[in-house]
């Protein structure tokens, strides 16, 4: 028994040897395993930017536009970036490029003689991106970030970008301004603190009003006649020491410059109009100088009427057909 011992011994081994899993290899302890590195995660968060030169990875930021479209907006080359995305491949569709190298230090006027350095590390567009005949015109909003949430303090409120065929164009401002777009001759008026600017397409100043034009409030259906003039139906009740009672019972030509009518006319036919009606203003006819207007009305029990006149623009007089 003995002397089979060794045999058995060396058949074990080869047992063991020949049996193993092939793929269960010690490590050998003079090579130290490789860190796990991970990935970088991707800035662009998926959407295909077709040239990735340049950026300041840090300063993407992405804005939903609609269901079907996404901005992204950063810095490539120390020059603004926006870019177009179709939501549903993350294909770039359009693209906008700065000109001008942006001074990333700013100086802030905090009021009562103090001013302190703001730092920008990224930029987007608030409250909204409008859309417009020769492109896409926002408000913009230069942020600092450090922290995961945006405080008052992190975001400055300033100029005007125009995005017009392939120009990003860049209208320098104050502060915040509110917007009214698609105004005479595809132009659009910027609020500032003392008055109102009227830009063209090219970012260009062409008038400077007193007041701003306000189609969901004041009018239905109005119609800038000229950078200063506008024609529409006025909304009874807003200003009674004029006599403006009733829903939209006058039409009128406004200078905006100077705050003041140019002519104002009644129609009758509107005069007895609900509160509470519906009603819904169409301009058939806009010759040189007789526009055609038809007034349909849907009172609160269904019923329906339909008023139509024509307006001399010039002289204001109105003739009810």
């Amino acid at each position: 028994m003995i002397r089979k011992l060794p045999f058995m011994l060396i058949a074990l081994c080869f047992l063991l040897s020949c049996g193993g899993d092939p793929l269960n290899i010690e490590p050998d302890p003079l090579q130290p395993e490789k860190p796990y590195i991970p990935e970088e995660p991707d800035p662009f968060q998926g959407y295909l930017v077709k040239n990735r030169e340049g950026f300041d990875v840090n300063s993407i930021n992405i804005l939903h536009y609609n269901e079907d479209s996404t901005f992204l907006t950063g810095f490539r080359n120390e020059k603004l970036w926006v870019a177009l995305f179709d939501e549903h491949t993350r294909e770039q569709l359009h693209e906008w490029n700065g000109t001008k190298t942006v001074e990333r230090t700013i100086k802030i006027d905090k009021g009562y003689g103090e001013t302190e350095l703001f730092n920008i590390t990224a930029f987007d567009f608030r409250p909204n991106i409008y859309k417009t005949n020769w492109g896409f015109t926002a408000a913009l909003s230069y942020l600092h970030r450090e922290n995961t949430f945006l405080t008052s303090s992190d975001i400055v409120s300033k100029d005007i970008a125009l995005l017009n065929g392939n120009k990003l164009i860049i209208y320098h401002t104050n502060g915040s301004c509110r917007l009214i777009t698609n105004w005479f001759q595809n132009s659009i008026i910027i609020s500032q603190p003392r008055n109102y600017i009227v830009l063209s397409p090219e970012g260009k100043e062409v008038a400077t009003l007193r007041e701003i034009p306000d189609d969901k409030i004041w009018y239905i259906n109005l119609v800038p006649i000229s950078y200063t003039e506008d024609i529409g139906l006025i909304q009874g009740g807003i200003n009674p020491s004029n006599e403006e009672i009733g829903q939209y019972t006058r039409i009128r030509k406004r200078d905006r410059t100077v705050t003041k009518d140019i002519w104002s006319t009644d129609i009758p036919s509107l005069k007895d109009i609900k509160s509470n009606a519906r009603i819904n203003t169409t301009i058939l006819e806009q010759s040189n100088p007789i526009w055609k207007y038809q007034i349909d009305i849907t009172n609160y029990d269904g019923s329906k009427d339909q008023v139509i006149f024509t307006v001399d623009v010039e002289s204001g007089k109105v003739t009810e057909i």
